[in-house]
């Protein structure tokens, strides 16, 4: 399997402490026996911190990456592209993205013939959530968070996203773009496979969102399998960081 992150920009800085805990927490469920990448803007002042733990990449190692852009919405997370090797099961995480537990989910949804991809349901799905694409989404379109999302092993999401990257070059001003856009084009180019049965959507009370709008009662996270403490502050990464520490020390 290959487990993927990705940083740029000042949020090296200020979400390395993060970024650390996301990456130990994966190998200490997964083990050694896998492949770790983080993918950067700058990989020499990167990889002193990193190194140790995940190989670091360069946003462009095979050439300039069309995801590549500066804008509000996060499409840099999916450089160099969005799939790195189809014969591999391959997990991106969002550096405030955090295991707990081991998935028994992702084992149930890799072993079932029937499924292709997987990801983290949203909290309280509103139309907000798909960004600006929520002008091109319909009453099929999922409330999904794109901070965790898994590609079996023989599928790739990517001729779906840029069809639907591309829309969004084409059509959402900058004035109008948002933090959620590419969330809100994932959600799209997924919606054929939620509607063919073809996507895991993950349980919302195991894999959890915690912020400062989302699940504020939560206070202990015995039965919690992933926890995304979400941006832009990430409050559930330090109100849970001694946890977190018992977990994976």
């Amino acid at each position: 399997m290959i487990f993927r992150w990705s940083i740029w920009g000042v949020h090296k800085e200020k979400n390395i402490e993060l970024l650390k805990y996301s990456i130990r927490s994966f190998k200490y469920f997964f083990g050694n026996n896998h492949e770790y990448y983080v993918y950067t803007d700058d990989v020499t002042s990167l990889n002193k911190e990193i190194s140790s733990i995940a190989l670091v990449r360069n946003f462009n190692e095979n050439g300039y990456s069309i995801f590549n852009i500066n804008s509000k919405a996060t499409w840099m997370k999916w450089c160099p592209s969005s799939r790195i090797n189809i014969e591999e099961t391959e997990v991106y995480a969002d550096s405030d993205v955090f295991l707990l537990k081991y998935p028994k989910e992702i084992d149930n949804f890799i072993n079932d013939p029937k499924l292709k991809f997987c990801i983290m349901n949203e909290f309280n799905g509103q139309t907000w959530q798909h960004g600006a694409m929520k002008r091109k989404a319909d009453s099929d379109t999922p409330f999904v968070n794109a901070g965790f999302f898994v590609q079996k092993a023989g599928y790739d999401i990517s001729p779906d996203l840029i069809k639907e990257f591309e829309w969004w070059k084409r059509n959402i001003k900058i004035s109008e773009q948002t933090h959620h856009d590419e969330q809100g084009a994932l959600a799209i180019a997924l919606t054929k496979y939620l509607k063919n049965k073809e996507l895991c959507i993950l349980p919302k009370d195991k894999y959890i969102l915690i912020g400062e709008n989302e699940n504020t009662e939560i206070k202990n996270l015995s039965e919690i399998t992933l926890l995304h403490a979400v941006y832009p502050d990430h409050p559930a990464f330090y109100k849970f960081k001694d946890y977190i520490d018992k977990v994976i020390s």
